[in-house]
């Protein structure tokens, strides 16, 4: 299947290629009919040397027998994504609607040698046969649909799409209504040339022209081309019924989903198939093909009944670091029951598909939790304006989330005016300690100078108490929806927030756990030590108390 999609694809980019250049030749008789001949001179000149004949041909016999392929493929048309839907009902109008055009256009010139001129193009469209010239813009319309919705399936899953993707659906836009608007001009001026008959008597000695048994050679072709394009369509469809009779000939399998719901299918299918079947909300951000990895489910029961992964889908879960037990919805076939569990909601865009961590299913480290809250701030937010409480908060959460993420600190949340933070969750514990004592004394380092910034503002500076622990504490995504995000539970978290309560007992700005200075190393031999009972846990805990961050080693 990953070979199958790169043909797709290569064979896509070529025709996209085409089509586009063969837009900004239309485009171009909005200048005039003789500069898009003359573009059109150079364009085919390329286009007719013979490697570029192959591999032209070649994608587009590429393209047409995967679009069958996709039909074939296809198990629940039902259930197909409206975007998909639009696309394939564009590829499939394609043949049809062109074939009028292609033909006499590019056959004309290789089997009777005549000469393609885009005055008796837009003549035969628009004066002659306007039935032609409506079918021509509605095929380039499919054509130019098709082949973007086509770029876009393929862009979205760049972490760079959304920046350009409005600029890339204005040159869209911007270039089809330029080859509209350049057939129109053309339509004008060629009907303006043949009115004239000076120009109309020296037509037949300026271009080489079909004569009528061309016509009909061409005619015949055109029916050929209707004909064999119905003939594959409908032996697609129908190669769908004879599949579908021979896996349940097979058997069935069950595929159970949390809620309790149970979705049978034949062997062969997939279990988005059954998602899909069995109207179960799921994730599929790429349609299905195995690319984007938000389908992923985890198998809970029945996983010696799925086929092995194949070589394309164990790269993509690798990409994800997907944990072991975790398949791709769209690539696992089952042979008997299985049980399992989507592992993103059924919602999840494509920004699911580009963050991708080991962690993220679920999994327990020793990491390194920093709690941090301002002192007295919800009696200084009374006395001001919302306005003010808030350009106060962004400029605060700024420089402390600057701070973090500069040591190499994750941030987790903010809590009103706190910040939660984790520390080692790809480097260790013992970096992680490190990292949490550097962004601690930057923290306070900021804060000092945000307190001077803002000193005509504030009746008193911003005073700060952070809490710092190290052990273990279960990492992943959690949440729902766009809620989701990656965050840490567990008794290192709650340790955390008690020692950040506890600045405000001792006095301090940094409270630091035993355990956390131990995991990292860390000399804090020159503050003071104390011993704490933490709420919640057995027995007590050594701290270090650091009064002034900005001292710490």
């Amino acid at each position: 299947m990953g070979r199958l999609r790169r043909i797709r694809l290569a064979g896509g980019l070529v025709l996209f290629a085409y089509i586009f250049f063969h837009l900004a030749n239309h485009a171009a008789m909005a200048i005039s009919l003789a500069a898009a001949e003359a573009y059109a001179a150079v364009m085919f000149a390329f286009v007719r040397l013979w490697p570029v004949q192959v591999v032209l041909y070649a994608a587009l016999a590429s393209h047409f027998a995967l679009a069958l392929q996709a039909i074939w493929a296809r198990r629940d048309f039902r259930a197909i994504p409206v975007a998909e839907a639009v696309q394939l009902a564009a590829g499939l109008a394609i043949v049809p609607l062109m074939a009028g055009h292609v033909v006499p256009a590019r056959l004309g010139p290789a089997l009777l040698d005549t000469t393609p001129f885009h005055t008796l193009v837009v003549l035969v469209g628009t004066r002659f046969d306007p039935l032609a010239g409506v079918f021509t813009l509605a095929g380039l319309a499919l054509v130019w649909t098709h082949g973007c919705l086509g770029l876009h399936f393929w862009l979205r899953l760049k972490p760079f799409y959304p920046r350009v993707r409005l600029v890339l659906f204005a040159l869209a836009v911007g270039l089809f209504v330029a080859a509209c608007a350049g057939y129109l001009a053309g339509a004008r001026e060629a009907a303006a040339l043949y009115d004239d008959p000076g120009w109309r008597a020296s037509m037949g000695a300026r271009y080489r022209i079909a004569d009528a048994d061309g016509m009909a050679l061409l005619e015949r072709i055109k029916f050929s081309i209707y004909a064999f394009w119905a003939l594959s369509v409908a032996l697609a469809f129908a190669a769908r019924r004879v599949r579908d009779w021979a896996e349940h000939r097979a058997g069935r399998f069950a595929v159970t989903y949390p809620d309790g719901r149970t979705v049978v299918q034949p062997r062969g299918a997939t279990i988005l198939d059954a998602s899909r079947a069995g109207r179960v909300p799921h994730a599929a951000v790429c349609g299905g093909r195995g690319r984007c990895s938000t389908c992923r489910v985890r198998v809970e029961r029945g996983a010696e009944n799925i086929e092995e992964a194949a070589a394309a889908e164990l790269a993509v879960l690798a990409r994800v670091g997907a944990p072991p037990g975790v398949r791709l919805a769209c690539q696992a076939r089952p042979t008997g029951d299985v049980a399992v569990s989507p592992l993103l909601p059924a919602n999840a865009g494509p920004q699911a598909a580009w963050r991708g961590s080991r962690d993220a299913a679920g999994s327990e480290k020793t990491i390194a939790v920093m709690f941090a809250d301002l002192r007295g701030f919800t009696s200084l937010s009374e006395t001001k304006l919302p306005y003010d409480v808030v350009f106060l908060l962004n400029r605060y959460f700024a420089e402390m989330g600057a701070a973090i993420e500069a040591a190499g600190g994750r941030l987790d949340k903010f809590v009103g005016d706190g910040i939660v933070a984790l520390f080692g969750v790809e480097a260790g514990p013992r970096e992680g300690t490190r990292q949490a004592i550097v962004a601690a004394k930057a923290m306070a380092g900021r804060l000092d100078a945000l307190n001077r910034a803002l000193a005509h503002d504030l009746k008193a500076p911003l005073r700060i108490g952070i809490g710092i622990h190290t052990g273990p504490a279960i990492v992943g995504e959690m949440g729902y929806a766009q809620a989701r995000q990656f965050t840490a539970i567990g008794d290192t978290v709650n340790t955390a927030s008690r020692l950040e309560a506890l600045t405000k007992e001792f006095g301090a700005e940094l409270v630091v756990s035993a355990d956390a200075a131990a995991a990292g190393a860390v000399d804090l031999s020159a503050f003071p030590e104390r011993t704490t009972d933490i709420r919640g846990r057995t027995g007590t805990l050594a701290v270090r108390v650091i009064a002034d961050a900005r001292t710490l080693p």
